[in-house]
């Protein structure tokens, strides 16, 4: 772990002022206070009402688009041929502006992305250097603690030999208690150092932390690229005059404006919040981040302004003069216990005691350095920077690019409706004027349609149809034009048969030989009158 620079100061980014200068109000439109507080139910209902706007927005987008669709669902007005070229080449620039829009969106996802990889990164520097405190405490508290205590109760031991240089015993009896105190004392600092950091687990955090961006990252991009492929979807649909493309798609956008919308809501909510944080992020983790350490500690160390004596700091101080304590007491018992005790053990407890010492001493220098306010600043500055600069405008970036988006996805709704509307009337119109009113079939087919009721309810006799017919025929001999005539001819028109052709209706139509002119035979039909002769 290389040593970090001098701290640099840290300034809030212009993005973060200009989006913290958003008026910060409550239900009764009034102001509140734009403090980072998300214990406070006054500034989340704040945050609330700002990530709302998107909302109301997406609702008035829905009114419009159902008040447009119910106006012209029942318009049946014929369009010029060149208007569907126009919607076609509107629909494809709409599809280019947009899938520029979500381009846009996956580059700040991506940019978001790297910016918390790198504030994450100066977070394990961070974990790593509370580790660091925590593991050199615990070894100057072993070392000034269990590893010292069967080193000093074999020195006592031998220093209760009697001897007959009272005055020199004395002097090792008081170096030993000296060194027995001190080493409690730097052992007791130690543990001291230790505890407020035994319940936090850096590690720990930054791992979920950086799981919960992965996952954030992975959410992000494959809802940028569902919206792209949208848009590459509505470019492939313009180039195709098919209503059910045209209505599918139309559909699909209006799931990504709803989409969009929705996440311009919380994009919304959410730049504004680390806007307000970024204004001072050390306050906002020393009062809101999940630390359970004392808040003057924590924002001494992430703000480096020393208003007052940091606890750790003084506990580091006292167990490095009870560490030179411990010290000064072990050259002394070096130099005099050899000259008045010939004890064995004397020696190995010295040496333990010493070497003890020297790793205290070592952890010390270690402790120095870890708990040091500049390289814990320095650390914070560059995760802060990381997140506030880089992190917020990709967040920014990805909120403007989902408003444009919606924005864009509002007008080619309206726009594909327009034309799968404009072809379903067309195709219906032209379907009614290419379907004859009346079936067609060959030259030569007959075709007896529904008659007509009868004056007196009852069908004329066989007789009277032959009679009926010739009547017709005559008459025909004599009004038949120059012209070319058809294969059917059609009872109930002639002058002369009023009373009788009323009794069949005018409705009987009778095949006749397409070069003749005359009636070949009898409907069917009226072949069964034979049998039933009314008069």
């Amino acid at each position: 772990m290389g040593a970090p620079g001098p701290a640099e100061e840290y300034t809030p980014p212009r993005l973060a002022r200009l989006l913290h200068a958003l008026p910060h109000i409550n239900v009764t439109l009034h102001r509140v206070n734009d403090t980072f507080a998300p214990n406070s139910p006054i500034y989340l209902e704040s945050l609330g009402i700002l990530g709302s706007i998107p909302g109301a927005w997406l609702i008035l987008t829905l009114t419009v688009l159902l008040i447009y669709l119910l106006t012209r669902c029942c318009d049946r007005k014929q369009r010029p041929p060149r208007s569907i070229t126009a919607l076609k080449i509107t629909l494809m620039i709409l599809a280019v502006l947009s899938c520029a829009a979500i381009g846009v969106g996956l580059f700040g996802n991506d940019d978001l992305h790297n910016a918390m990889l790198q504030s994450i990164q100066a977070g394990n520097n961070l974990a790593q250097l509370v580790n660091t405190v925590k593991n050199q405490s615990s070894i100057l508290e072993e070392a000034m603690g269990s590893r010292a205590r069967a080193p000093l109760a074999r020195l006592a031991d031998a220093l209760d030999a009697p001897v007959a240089n009272q005055t020199a015993l004395g002097t090792l009896l008081r170096a030993l208690s000296a060194l027995r105190n001190n080493a409690s004392a730097a052992a007791s600092a130690a543990d001291n150092l230790r505890r407020p950091l035994a319940a936090l687990n850096l590690d720990a955090f930054m791992k979920r932390l950086w799981v919960w961006e992965a996952a954030r990252w992975a959410g992000g991009m494959v809802g940028w690229c569902c919206g792209g492929a949208i848009c590459v979807a509505l470019l492939a649909a313009a180039a195709r005059r098919s209503r059910r493309a045209l209505l599918l798609l139309c559909v699909c956008a209006l799931g990504a404006l709803v989409a969009c919308w929705a996440v311009g809501a919380a994009l919304a909510t959410g730049a504004v919040a680390a806007a307000d944080a970024c204004q001072d992020p050390a306050r906002a983790l020393a009062l809101h981040a999940p630390h359970r350490l004392p808040v003057d500690m924590v924002h001494y160390y992430l703000s480096c302004k020393v208003s007052r004596e940091n606890v750790l700091t003084a506990e580091l101080r006292n167990a490095q003069r009870a560490v030179v304590a411990v010290r000064q007491a072990l050259a002394v018992l070096s130099r005099g216990a050899p000259q008045l005790f010939n004890d064995p053990g004397l020696q190995p407890a010295l040496g333990a005691l010493g070497a003890g010492t020297g790793e205290a001493e070592r952890a010390l220098v270690s402790l120095s350095g870890a708990l040091e306010c500049r390289m814990a600043r320095s650390y914070f500055v560059a995760a802060a920077r990381a997140a506030c600069d880089g992190g917020l405008q990709a967040l920014s970036l990805q909120l403007l690019a989902a408003i444009v988006a919606g924005l864009l996805f509002t007008a080619i709704v309206l726009v594909d409706s327009h034309a799968w509307i404009y072809i379903n009337t067309k195709r219906s119109v032209s379907g009614e004027e290419q379907a004859p009113f009346l079936s067609t079939g060959s030259a030569g087919s007959r075709t007896l349609p529904r008659p007509a009721p009868f004056p007196n309810g009852k069908p004329p006799s066989y007789s009277a149809a032959v009679q009926l017919m010739d009547l017709s025929d005559r008459e025909r001999e004599r009004e038949r034009p120059r012209s070319r005539m058809s294969g059917s001819a059609t009872l109930g028109r002639a002058a002369g048969g009023g009373a009788a052709l009323g009794a069949l209706g005018g409705s009987h139509t009778l095949g006749r030989a397409p070069h003749n002119g005359k009636y070949a035979t009898l409907s069917k039909q009226c072949k069964t009158l034979e049998g039933n002769d009314f008069y």
